[in-house]
């Protein structure tokens, strides 16, 4: 089982091998059991049509795969892809949740979301485990989707998961993933853009004591007038290690093509190892894109006029970084959730 997880999340440009940053390989780490029957409630899932396919379909193309390993791994390992269908407008978000109780859970999932159609998803994980998958998803012609993964897994758990869009003319995807939880994450995202489509990734995370997070973030521009974002706010505490790779690749054919990445990282610890790899790859001359990573300690004067109103040093840093993550959380519908994630925040940090 470690083997898949060697030479994962592979960078789609090289750069100095001394840099640990072109794959991510996670060394001694068994699974937990595999079960039958995970525990998972779905909310309002009677605006969407389940079905299932056979395995033996074909994962769809990806500039970044996860790794051939992996994807071998989860297809042996799952008998059916669970497909998620939206055909119209749906209001209210559907809401997965996963709860792991010292177990492995390993899937394939596939949305589809119908031309003109509208829809919000949600998938929380929460527990202790091995959460492993892909999932892809298809916006078909004018459609509207979000996709939100939230991560609360505790302590001793291990989250792997590639996530592959198809975004079609005039179609707008926005994939929002939190990880807040797992002692190592690996997080994998690539979205494919036709003409005319949008497809913005939006990312927050924390990570402590002696976490591992590995994230690959890629933007595939194929499309004329097609708008691609990548957008990441982190903070990094203890002796955690981070590695960040994003990429705006614009395609030959995609004119007047706009792309923007920006990761920004808070610091509360002078033992943590940060590294980013922002990449802008162009064969087209008539786009604009651009690219940033910044990192830093919290703001010594905003920390000091907090406290001079009469907060503690420890309430004053949890308010800050709150502040940093509240352009993301607003994205999200679900107040019970979002009341989860900033409970999970004021838990964790310090």
């Amino acid at each position: 089982m470690v083997n898949i997880l060697k030479n994962i999340n592979e960078s789609p440009v090289s750069t100095y091998r001394w840099l640990g940053i072109n794959e991510c390989n996670i060394e001694n780490r068994e699974f937990y059991e595999k079960k039958k029957q995970i525990n998972r409630a779905i909310k309002n899932k009677d605006n969407i049509l389940l079905s299932e396919e056979v395995v033996g379909e074909k994962i769809m193309h990806s500039q970044i795969p996860m790794g051939e390993a992996f994807r071998g791994y989860i297809n042996q390992n799952t008998s059916k892809v669970e497909v998620i269908n939206v055909k119209s407008d749906v209001k209210e978000p559907i809401i997965f949740e996963y709860k792991l109780n010292k177990e492995t859970c390993i899937r394939r999932e596939k949305i589809i979301l119908e031309e003109g159609a509208k829809g919000t998803f949600l998938f929380v994980q929460r527990g202790i485990g091995t959460n492993l998958g892909i999932r892809e998803i298809h916006a078909k012609a004018g459609s509207l989707g979000k996709i939100i993964k939230v991560n609360f897994l505790e302590k001793d758990s291990l989250d792997v998961f590639e996530t592959i869009v198809k975004a079609e003319k005039g179609s707008k995807i926005e994939i929002i993933h939190i990880n807040l939880g797992s002692d190592i994450t690996v997080d994998n995202l690539n979205i494919q853009l036709e003409a005319e489509a949008e497809g913005i990734i939006t990312s927050m995370y924390l990570a402590r004591n002696k976490d591992q997070l590995d994230m690959n973030y890629y933007i595939d521009h194929r499309g004329e007038n097609s708008c691609g974002e990548i957008d990441v706010k982190g903070v990094l505490d203890g002796e955690a290690q981070k590695v960040f790779r994003g990429t705006i690749d614009f395609k030959k054919g995609a004119k007047k093509a706009n792309g923007r990445e920006n990761e920004e990282v808070m610091l509360l610890s002078n033992k943590v190892r940060n590294r980013a790899l922002p990449l802008i790859l162009c064969t087209e001359d008539d786009v604009n894109g651009e690219h940033s990573a910044s990192c830093g300690r919290i703001d010594e004067d905003k920390l000091f006029y907090l406290m001079s109103r009469g907060l503690s040093l420890e309430d004053s840093k949890k308010m800050m970084i709150e502040g940093n993550f509240n352009p993301i959380l607003d994205k999200i519908e679900d107040k019970s959730i979002v009341d989860e994630i900033r409970y999970v925040i004021q838990r964790r940090v310090l």
